[in-house]
């Protein structure tokens, strides 16, 4: 499993951030599909389905993997870099979401 602090260069939480977006699980899809933030700041990826996700985006420069995540727990990835990053579940390849990090 591939940490999402390691693989993302997460930056330690400041006071000017906004309050973390949150992507749930849920119907085996994600919701919302998109969402936009600025760089060093959170999105909390949210298990609302009764059974495990396993969250990652394979892009390359920021790749990270959350693994199972298991049904009612919420994990929080910071994103460090600007881009465009699609957001997938390795057990339900359909799942899909974007999100987008600004300067």
């Amino acid at each position: 499993m591939l940490l999402p602090l390691l693989a993302l260069g997460v930056l330690a939480s400041s006071g000017g951030a906004q309050a973390p977006k949150i992507i749930a699980q849920r119907d085996i899809s994600f919701a919302p599909r998109t969402v936009t933030i600025k760089v060093g700041e959170q999105v909390i990826f949210r298990n609302d389905d009764p059974f495990g996700h396993n969250v990652y985006s394979p892009a390359q420069e920021s790749i990270f993997d959350i693994g199972l995540q298991e049904p009612g727990t919420e994990t929080p990835v910071t994103f460090a870099v600007p881009g465009e990053f699609t957001i997938q579940c390795r057990i339900h390849p359909k799942m899909r979401a974007k999100v987008t990090v600004t300067e």
